[in-house]
């Protein structure tokens, strides 16, 4: 098992190499397009996991166990086994420790996350019958959060030209709990991009945005950022964001830091 962590820890830290990378070329670009393709080159970069049918997925964040959070794990390959049989998706809750334990799960490839679609940043599974593979995996979830007095912040979109953004409107904002994925408030963006949720309860929260609708046909993709409310926090308020759209990575968001600069 430590061999398994070791190596999902190194490429995790090749991962993060190839994303500042990519995005630090994104940052010198003011062409929206050549923005989405870069984005494209580092998107679904994740970590994998090579477990046994019977494992547990422990969720931590800050080294805190997190009890209560349902993880799903959806099939990522054929929806059909060998025989035929349609392979769906498995869950189980986390305990007080925060592992959520899994039991006789059939052989293949997975996607872990919560309930709801909340990614977690190391999320590829792959469940192997036989051999010496993993019994338990630990994520830190979320990687990072925010942490803010007030839920308040401002959205926008890369445009060419001049102006290097152009504030998103007519987005919607929904702010999730993390811990339940239930959404409390749900919000729009007026003409300044900006927005703003009443909830004033200290905790770990989702803020989900999802851009205006180009095609009504399609369901509408989405962007998470999760976030700390906490009343002592540095920041008054969520950065500005800006929100990136292409066909092969969905919806990304990138926050603007202290130096007026993009980052993932």
């Amino acid at each position: 098992m430590t061999a398994v962590r070791s190596c999902a820890v190194r490429l995790t830290v090749t991962i993060a190499i190839l994303a500042s990378v990519s995005l630090a070329q994104i940052q010198d670009t003011k062409d929206g397009n050549k923005e989405f393709s870069r984005l494209c080159m580092v998107s679904w970069l994740f970590t994998p996991y090579e477990v046994r049918s019977n494992f547990s997925v422990s969720l931590l964040f800050r080294q805190a166990p997190l009890p209560g959070i349902r993880v799903v794990l959806s099939p990522s390959e054929e929806l059909a086994d060998e025989r035929g049989r349609r392979r769906v998706s498995v869950t189980a809750v986390t305990d007080s420790s925060g592992a959520a334990h899994f039991l006789a799960v059939p052989i293949g490839k997975y996607t872990a996350g919560a309930k709801n679609g909340l990614f977690f940043p190391s999320n590829e599974v792959t469940v192997h019958s036989e051999g010496e593979f993993a019994a338990e995996i630990s994520i830190e979830w979320p990687l990072e959060a925010l942490a803010v007095q007030t839920l308040r912040g401002r959205l926008l979109s890369p445009s060419q030209g001049a102006d290097a953004e152009r504030p998103l409107r007519f987005a919607t904002v929904e702010l999730v709990d993390l811990r339940s994925s239930r959404v409390i408030e749900t919000q729009h963006t007026v003409a300044d991009g900006s927005y703003g949720f009443s909830t004033v309860d200290p905790g770990l929260y989702v803020v989900r945005v999802i851009p205006p609708a180009v095609d009504k046909k399609k369901v509408p993709a989405s962007g998470d950022l999760a976030i700390e409310l906490d009343r002592s926090a540095e920041q008054s308020s969520i950065p500005e964001v800006k929100v990136l759209q292409s066909d092969c990575a969905g919806v990304q968001l990138s926050q603007r830091d202290a130096t007026a600069k993009w980052e993932r």
